[in-house]
């Protein structure tokens, strides 16, 4: 049986179809388009109408290749940005009459917790890792069902607030409240900024996941792409091999958050998984908790 999951987040929209084949999933289909959904969501606290046309149009072509694919059963959710937008009710009837997708929209909880297990599964871990997913708006850590945070600390929140280390580092002040010894614990990260790192230091052409699944970064490689990055303009950036022009803005805001919760959980090294959120809601729908 074919499944779909759609993730509609603050900076893309993502789609996964992926069959179960024995104990694991098969991906079939992926496919990410850039619609900045939170798109000055920090100054108006509302979704904008062209940010709203460009995630119908992204899901109206999801909608399609899902059929196309036959999948009949997928479920489609929304992160950050649309848990934080005053309209989020008439964001959510607009793209379902436009698409007819039905968007869920779920709790940073819940979106840990769906990271947490598509990473498990994904990186077919035996040991609980920590998991962060660094998004666009928020950034999720989770440590099975014992420790879940979602902080308001994302690469497009951090570019268009401007915020710098000291600011990231004081929105990560819950972590140390939280008085856990995270250094048993692998620290994983997941999102669109993690894998963007190893594409990078990997200089891929053509962005593939199986490269980029299970790579390990150090704290300093990160901080010297970071310096790279800091050192280019935009338009140097946008032709950087392995990263997508469309990312080229929030980009250094993104790896200075990476660096920043390193520094704050005392971890010297990342795993990059590209199983994520999107793994973990079609492990739920086959029933895997």
């Amino acid at each position: 049986m074919r499944l779909g999951a759609v993730d509609v987040g603050t900076n893309s929209c993502r789609l996964l179809i992926a069959e179960k084949q024995g104990e694991k999933l098969v991906p079939l289909y992926r496919g990410i388009l850039t619609t900045r959904l939170g798109e000055n969501l920090l100054q108006t606290g509302e979704i904008g109408e062209k940010a709203i046309e460009r995630t119908s149009k992204a899901l109206a072509e999801f909608k399609k290749i899902l059929q196309e694919y036959g999948v009949l059963n997928y479920r489609a959710v929304a992160t950050s940005a649309l848990r934080e937008a005053a309209n989020q009710r008439q964001v959510v009837e607009a793209i379902l009459s436009t698409c007819g997708i039905e968007i869920e929209v779920i709790s940073g909880e819940e979106e840990a917790y769906l990271s947490y297990l598509g990473v498990k599964k994904g990186l077919g871990l035996k040991e609980s890792p920590l998991v962060v997913d660094l998004g666009g708006g928020s950034t999720e850590f989770i440590l099975g069902r014992s420790f879940m945070l979602s902080l308001p600390l994302g690469a497009v929140r951090a570019t268009e607030g401007n915020m710098d280390f000291a600011m990231m580092k004081e929105v990560l002040t819950p972590l140390i409240e939280a008085k856990i010894d995270f250094s048993p614990y692998s620290l994983v990260m997941v999102g669109g900024t993690a894998t963007t790192l190893v594409a990078i230091k990997l200089k891929l052409t053509a962005y593939d996941p199986g490269l980029v699944h299970g790579q390990v970064l150090h704290y300093e490689e990160i901080a010297d792409i970071y310096k790279l990055l800091s050192s280019l303009s935009l338009e140097e950036r946008k032709k950087l091999p392995g990263l997508q022009p469309e990312r080229a803005d929030i980009i250094p805001k993104g790896v200075q958050a990476v660096l920043a919760v390193m520094e704050v959980l005392k971890k010297d090294q990342i795993i990059v998984s590209e199983a994520d959120l999107m793994e973990g809601m079609l492990w739920e729908m086959l029933g895997s908790r």
